[in-house]
């Protein structure tokens, strides 16, 4: 609450008070005119801003420039304001995060901007597109967005301490007149979060980030209430003792609280110097638990690197080259981890693979740690 000038006077001069539970109760309570509250609006800042600076990398290394992603902006919108405040075309991509449940929401791009991307990914330098949407474009700006939201899953993951995964991106081009957005999208408020995109001396755009309010406040809960700190000393919950006396029940013997100083039950972890990881063994009770669970075995040939120019160039009879020698030991992968190597065999006209080295117990383990 905004003080006046004449309370502001008294302050200093020692003749007046200021009264913090007004102002205290502001802060919690959602901000007028956002709809998010400041500790809502601060979270959604973090988030946004961790998971595009993470994005950002992982879309210049797909495209070969430097691609940055400015600071989050977020407002909160209707559907029916979102026409005026776009103004042109935009190429729409429905994704999100997963935790125990999906958190959706949509990215926009200018149709301009997909196309100077697509330009710059068939090996062009981007100041010429060609401003025609096709399917191809459009499927090439999903996969951009795939490596983006893959990025961005990552760096929250590791930032909340808690796994996010990414929902697969679906791309379309968006209808303007009139505005046409997903069913859930149209009704209630959208949490909107606009970012200043730049391309290497190539584009000055901007990326538009949408989740229905309520999913994004459903988003927030979920994440700081797995990251709760402990109540500090002096908080203002009451110890059993104190709750069973004002109920009127007698506290029974094995639930007496012991006569301590006042601290809190849960204290800080602290955590012993980084030493080197111990060996892993083999005996470990918990793999009982998964004995039975079926495995994806995979036999990698070799692998190849293309850009998207020379994937659209391959015709019957292409050859791709591959990063192995000819007569070199395949990999053996189980759910995508390397477990062994072996050589290709035919067997009854079937080709199989001859085991020729296997990792060891601790390598092994160490590769279903990161699963």
């Amino acid at each position: 609450m905004a003080l006046s000038q004449e309370q502001i006077n008294a302050i200093l001069e020692g003749t007046g008070t200021y009264d913090a539970a007004p102002a205290a109760a502001q802060a919690a309570a959602p901000t007028a005119g956002h709809g998010l509250s400041d500790s809502e609006k601060q979270f959604f800042q973090h988030f946004s801003q961790t998971a595009m600076e993470a994005g950002a990398v992982a879309v210049s290394q797909a495209l070969g420039k430097n691609v940055s992603i400015g600071h989050p902006e977020l407002s909160v919108v209707q559907a029916a304001e979102l026409a005026a405040e776009l103004g042109q075309p935009q190429v729409l991509i429905q994704t999100g995060y997963l935790t125990e449940k999906t958190h959706p929401s949509i990215l926009l791009l200018k149709d301009y901007d997909v196309a100077v991307i697509f330009d710059i990914l068939m090996g062009k330098d981007g100041r010429n597109p060609d401003l025609e949407m096709g399917d191809l474009q459009i499927s090439a700006i999903g996969e951009v967005v795939n490596q983006l939201v893959g990025a961005a899953a990552t760096a929250l993951s590791k930032t909340f301490e808690r796994k996010l995964a990414m929902v697969p991106p679906e791309s379309e081009l968006l209808s303007m007149s009139p505005l046409v957005l997903p069913a859930s999208y149209q009704q209630g408020a959208l949490l909107q979060v606009r970012y200043q995109m730049a391309i290497e001396d190539v584009l000055d755009g901007e990326l538009f980030e949408l989740r229905p309010l309520s999913e994004a406040q459903a988003l927030y809960q979920q994440l700081t209430g797995a990251a709760r700190p402990a109540p500090a000393a002096g908080s203002t919950a009451s110890p059993p003792s104190a709750q069973a006396s004002v109920s009127g029940a007698p506290v029974p013997p094995s639930a007496a609280v012991p006569d301590v100083p006042p601290a809190p039950t849960v204290q800080p972890v602290a955590f012993a110097p980084l030493s080197p990881a111990p060996s892993v063994t083999t005996a470990n009770p918990n793999l009982e638990r998964i004995l039975d669970i079926p495995l994806r075995v995979t036999v990698e040939l070799g692998a190849a690197r293309l850009k998207v120019k020379n994937v659209l160039d391959l015709t019957k009879g292409s050859i791709v080259e591959l990063d192995k020698l000819s007569g070199e030991n395949v990999d053996l992968l189980v759910n995508g981890r390397l477990m062994a190597k072996g050589e290709v065999v035919v067997i009854n006209e079937n080709f199989g693979v001859r085991i020729t080295e296997i990792l060891g117990p601790a390598d092994r383990l160490q590769n279903f740690s990161g699963l």
